[in-house]
């Protein structure tokens, strides 16, 4: 089976998250995965959660890339921040602070790395889709 691909590109803005989560969804769709609503909302906050991460806490245009192989959704969000992404360490009473342990639950792996020394871009978050 060859591997799907999808790439867009955001300006880092609040506001384009929510299309970007629904661009996502139908994507896969549209590559003919059958999607229950649980599944369609897992993905959902997936991509919210990582695309969020690299508007707020990144630098600049936010680069997502989606792949399809084999059965497997990868999630692959791009900044321009070279600096290492913390994870929250979130109160019983917070409200922020959660969203990367919610994404490595959900997802088959999660990882960041580097983008690479030839890259003008910052950390990669590299999510698997099970």
């Amino acid at each position: 089976m060859p591997t799907l691909v999808h790439r867009f590109v955001l300006a880092g803005i609040e506001s384009e998250v929510p299309p970007a989560r629904r661009e996502i969804v139908d994507k896969v769709r549209a590559w003919g995965v059958p999607l229950d609503e649980e599944t369609a909302d897992a993905i959902r906050l997936v991509a919210s959660e990582l695309i969020t991460n690299a508007v707020v806490h990144g630098k600049g245009r936010v680069t997502v890339t989606m792949f399809n192989r084999s059965g497997r959704l990868v999630i692959d969000v791009l900044d321009g921040d070279p600096s290492v992404p913390r994870t929250g360490r979130a109160q019983p009473d917070d409200e922020n602070g959660r969203g990367l342990a919610l994404v490595r639950l959900l997802s088959a792996r999660c990882a960041w790395e580097p983008a690479g020394a030839v890259s003008a871009y910052g950390p990669r978050w590299h999510c698997p889709w099970r």
